[in-house]
């Protein structure tokens, strides 16, 4: 099969890259793409591929003890089997056999099979499920990193998380939210939240996240200065981008014993979008 699955139906469109099970497209009819895909991503496998949405595991972040490489992981650098399509959907498949040779696996050395099943339409369903196909029990840290394409951050809201902890990687400890977020520098939250989340742009565009199987919620912006030091942001990107990213992490890791799976998920619609072409 392709390395690049497109996916056009009356209802939208989409992409999805075997290279790291990447999402880097989905556009409802009638609608303006709603996620962000760097102009400077590098799609060659092996890299990670910036915006979109990569696939974070079998850590975030820096793992265990911010001492593991590479960031998030390998299995978003890794090249996947895609074992279905249709007209609406795809799956993709990685194994520990798949990634014998790569950065980071000598950390992280269980058997696993991992699969994503993609599905577009008017809304993006992402479902992200880990079987433990060895004999001995891990655990694991996961994240559907999504990029989400705003009209400028500084007019950006988050609702749907007042009330909830947060752990802050950038001020450092924690707090708890008060209201909706908004964004006025460098911000890089975990939010120890299952609820729905809704993005709103300051034009009126809202993007509804509804997740399960998943205990945290991440939300991060490198503003200025973070995306002028990454070679693959361009320096004005960080004003168009909101990540939120349903995770398992900050001590949230997932355990399976062997046999066992589990299934994270991420349902993104705009509310009240007619789905018609304009």
């Amino acid at each position: 099969m392709s390395d690049v699955v497109r996916i056009d139906n009356p209802a939208a469109t989409g992409e999805v890259h075997a290279h790291g099970a990447h999402v880097t497209d989905w556009t409802p009819a009638g609608a303006e793409p709603v996620l962000w895909l760097s102009p400077l991503a590098d799609l060659t496998p092996g890299s990670a591929i910036r915006g979109g949405v990569p696939v974070c595991f079998p850590w975030f972040g820096d793992g265990p003890g911010d001492a593991y490489e590479p960031k998030h992981g390998f299995a978003r650098n890794a090249v996947w089997t895609v074992v279905e399509t249709t007209d609406e959907s795809v799956r993709l498949r990685l194994t520990d056999a798949d990634v014998t040779d790569l950065p980071g696996r000598d950390r992280w050395q269980h058997a696993f099979t991992l699969e994503l099943a993609v599905t577009v339409g008017a809304e993006l369903l992402l479902e992200l499920t880990c079987t433990n196909s060895g004999d001995e029990d891990f655990s694991y840290g996961s994240a559907l990193h999504t990029y989400f394409r705003v009209a400028d951050i500084s007019r950006t809201t988050v609702a749907g998380l007042g009330g909830a902890t947060f752990l802050d990687k950038v001020a450092g400890g924690s707090a708890v939210q008060d209201g909706p977020i908004r964004f006025t520098g460098e911000t890089d939250r975990v939010y120890e939240s299952v609820a729905d989340v809704v993005v709103e742009d300051g034009t009126g565009r809202r993007i509804m996240i509804i997740k399960t199987g998943s205990a945290d919620t991440v939300v991060w912006n490198p503003w200025q200065v973070r995306a002028a030091a990454m070679a693959d942001f361009p320096d004005d990107g960080w004003s168009q981008m909101l990540c939120i990213e349903a995770a398992n992490a900050a001590g949230h890791e997932i355990t399976l014993a062997p046999g066992e799976s589990h299934t994270v998920s991420q349902r993104i619609k705009l509310p009240h979008h007619s789905g018609q072409p304009s």
